[in-house]
């Protein structure tokens, strides 16, 4: 039961990633809103670079925070959860008119920010309701759930509130309210689906008393890292804080550079989310299970490779629709597996007592060069075209490669 709870937080929060960041206020805000796809999808990657750095910067400290109290980690989950939430209702009020740039992107700012800092204290209860043995199902559960679960919001999105000539609630398609709503439908799936979560963690599962530890927080967290030399958990990191810029990327920038490339609409991206969402539900089952029976630096290593092709393929060789269509979908199949076998080999390596300070370090990592992804990606876009920037993103791709070879599992 305790794994079906944590993985219906992943089926809450992927509404927020998918309409929000991925495919469609993304594309709004670059089309409409600042109406050059170009110009926009950079300030939209500048934006994602900045919540990384406040991310990097706060996150191991957040996570210490949460280690001190048997309950820290599920309350400061909950409170970052209905910050999100709150904060993304008010993109309704973000207008297809270029003096509301600033606010949408201080709206994204702060609710991108708010999402990162609950999915730390969401990572790291996992150990809370998983053994080593069916740690990678887990895991894998809550990525499927999450991916296979956007589905019906984004079919629901599209047949109501995008492709009718007449929108619920009166809502004026040549104002883009509908789409304007559609970022409020994507907090209240949110909302719903996490309370389930949240409510069983705080009632339910037993939280150990932790021991008071008097060690100043930055030598904890070096000592996490470095022991006389890189620790396990420093490799791994190392290399997951290079690989993992050319995933947020991918995520961040991708319906963007649908749209600005290919020429996806509206309807067009929110179909593609839902083929590349069933796609993701697949890979990261199968992901899922192939991780308890194989290491997960494996799994890491063949997704990177996989994910490296896909984007030099996206950018050089992909000229059409359909060709990207199913680009995706390869990378969709992956990039969900990639994630699950980062989360259980960070767990694998914590010890129970270090699991939230573990995990800020472990979103420090994920976040504390994250800006470079989306800086080089769009000052790349901005000077050059969207193509020329995709194809940097292989960069972080192959150096991820080289340092994962030189790290051990536990």
């Amino acid at each position: 039961m305790n794994k079906l709870f944590y993985g219906l937080y992943d089926l809450a929060n992927s509404a927020y990633t998918v309409i929000v960041v991925t495919f469609i206020t993304s594309a709004y805000f670059a089309n409409q809103i600042v109406g050059d796809p170009q110009l926009g999808a950079a300030y939209w990657q500048w934006t994602a670079g900045l919540c990384g750095i406040l991310i990097a910067l706060t996150g191991p400290f957040l996570g210490n925070i949460a280690d001190k109290k048997p309950k820290g980690k599920i309350n400061l989950l909950q409170m970052f959860t209905i910050l999100c939430i709150l904060i993304s209702c008010l993109f309704w009020f973000a207008k297809p008119a270029s003096n509301y740039i600033l606010f949408t992107l201080i709206i994204f700012l702060l609710s991108n920010y708010c999402y990162e800092a609950a999915t730390i204290f969401y990572n790291s209860l996992l150990k809370n309701c998983s053994s080593e043995n069916n740690i990678g199902k887990t895991s894998g559960l809550g990525f499927a759930l999450g991916y296979i679960g956007s589905v019906p919001i984004l079919l629901f999105t599209l047949y109501v509130f995008v492709l009718p000539d007449t929108i619920p609630f009166g809502l004026d398609k040549s104002k883009f309210e509908n789409i304007r709503f559609i970022p409020i439908i994507a907090a209240l799936w949110f909302l719903i689906f996490s309370l389930p979560m949240i409510n069983y963690f705080k009632r339910y599962v037993q939280f150990k008393e932790n021991t008071v530890d008097q060690t100043p927080i930055f030598k904890k967290l070096i000592e996490l890292i470095w022991k006389n030399k890189f620790t396990p958990i420093g490799r791994f990191l190392l290399a997951r804080m290079i690989y993992s810029d050319g995933v947020i990327v991918l995520i961040a920038g991708g319906g963007v550079y649908a749209s600005g490339v290919f020429g996806f609409t509206p309807g067009e991206l929110l179909k593609l989310a839902i083929y590349a969402n069933i796609v993701a539900f697949i890979g990261v089952l199968l992901g899922g299970y192939l991780n308890d029976k194989f290491s997960s630096k494996i799994i890491i290593l063949i997704c990177i490779a996989v994910l490296t092709t896909t984007v030099f393929y996206g950018s050089v060789v992909a000229q059409t629709k359909t060709q990207f269509f199913y680009n995706v979908m390869v990378i969709s199949f992956f990039i969900g597996s990639i994630q699950s076998a980062s989360r259980v080999m960070m767990t694998g390596l914590l010890e129970a007592t270090d699991q939230g300070k573990g995990f800020g370090l472990f979103s420090f990592s994920g976040r504390v060069t994250a800006f470079a992804g989306p800086l080089l990606v769009g000052t790349i876009t901005y000077y050059f075209s969207q193509r020329i920037g995709f194809l940097s993103v292989s960069l972080f791709f192959v150096l991820g490669f080289v340092l994962m070879l030189f790290v051990k599992n536990k």
